[in-house]
């Protein structure tokens, strides 16, 4: 088993493979990992069969491992970035009909991004994008043959190729905050669009490396769209930084403030000692800045907990103060519930900060993204696998 026959060996694109899985594709599917990391984290294949075949374990004994995979089965061999599934891929060669490894891995499947339309008045399209793998929510908004994307993942084709299927042209990129959780692909597609890139000033002071590449907002300005524009609205608490955008009357982009069926955790920026000081922020953007909005408002969030979903992600505010408890709350017990219900800090967290702040080289940056998002503070707030 050599690199050189790993080199040789068939790859399948991730998304093609995530369609396979969506699909319930006659496929079996192997992560070459180690049984502890795959316990972790690992793709979410529905109906398809899914086995964890630790790569030594394999090169052990591929005989005794395969023993009870069908001579006619169809293999998709998975890893962290798509070298050990090939060398797994090549070591399989003969025990089953066809044998394709994922490539890219894991790092490639989790950033396949599904779309779908949200129903907003005119003049404005929104099409929500969700990185379903690690439960990420990003947006374009269009109107006038113009466009802004709002949090965009890396790898943003998908973007580029939206806008042009919508006979517009993306004009804005915009961050709603320095993100803790993944990294951001705003300065790729801000370059590759020829757009502006936009962060809030509070998000500069945070110590952005490439704030000369950046435009600052502000809470209220307005960013005009063709003939129409959307508004900027600070919603501080997550981070000092975080902001969202008004879509008319219609919508609210919320950022990670307030989930479908969450509210965000506030110790990503100064820990747990800026932590209960940044809930009582949270609580006063909630109150003063959510809550006043028509009942009829969609919340587009940008996180979920992940999984495959048909169809956008935008509850109205109504349903989401039936389902997140913790906007009846007052101050105090606010603070009390969220600093009680925070899940573990995500993996990596403060390099995926550095990578996006410009501190720290995003070379091999990717790999930081393996892992479940946990960026609630809500007990029943599970991170999807898928």
């Amino acid at each position: 088993m050599t690199d050189h026959t790993a080199a040789d060996v068939d790859e399948i694109p991730a998304s093609e493979f995530e369609r396979e899985l969506r699909d319930g594709a006659d496929v079996i599917v192997i992560d070459t990992r180690a049984r502890d990391v795959f316990a972790e984290w690992h793709v979410e294949t529905g109906g398809v069969r899914l086995l964890n075949v630790p790569e030594g374990e394999l090169v052990a004994d591929p005989d005794g491992t395969m023993a009870g995979i069908p001579q006619d089965a169809r293999l998709r061999v998975i890893c962290n970035a798509g070298n050990a599934s090939r060398r797994v891929a090549a070591a399989l060669e003969g025990h089953a009909r066809e044998t394709r490894s994922v490539r890219n891995g894991l790092v490639g499947w989790s950033r396949v991004l599904q779309h779908d339309d949200v129903p907003v008045p005119a003049p404005f399209v929104v099409v929500q994008f969700r990185r379903e793998a690690r439960g990420c929510l990003s947006y374009l908004v269009a109107a006038g043959g113009e466009a802004l994307v709002v949090d965009p993942a890396p790898g943003v084709e998908a973007y580029l190729d939206e806008a042009a299927a919508h006979g517009t042209r993306i004009v804005r990129v915009l961050d709603t905050h320095v993100h803790a959780d993944h990294l951001s692909g705003a300065r790729e597609l801000a370059r590759r669009a020829g757009a502006v890139l936009h962060m809030s000033e509070a998000a500069l002071a945070r110590g952005v490396r490439y704030a000369d590449e950046v435009v600052a907002i502000h809470d209220g300005d307005e960013l005009p769209l063709g003939d129409a524009s959307v508004r900027v609205v600070a919603l501080p608490g997550h981070t000092s930084d975080m902001t969202g955008v008004m879509i008319g009357d219609a919508a609210l982009i919320g950022g990670d403030s307030l989930f479908a069926d969450g509210v965000a955790r506030p110790d990503l920026e100064d820990g747990d000692e800026g932590a209960p000081s940044a809930a009582r922020r949270l609580h006063r953007t909630l109150r003063e800045r959510v809550a006043t909005l028509p009942e009829a408002t969609l919340l587009l969030p940008c996180h979920y907990p992940g999984g495959r979903r048909d169809g956008a992600i935008a509850p109205t505010l109504r349903a989401v103060r039936e389902a997140v408890p913790e906007l009846g709350l007052g101050e105090d017990a606010f603070v009390e519930q969220v600093l009680s219900a925070m899940p573990p800090r995500p993996e990596n967290y403060l390099a995926i900060i550095g990578v996006n702040l410009g501190e720290l080289p995003d070379a091999d940056a990717a790999r930081l993204e393996i892992g479940a998002n946990n960026c609630a503070a809500n007990p029943d707030w599970v991170p999807g696998t898928a």
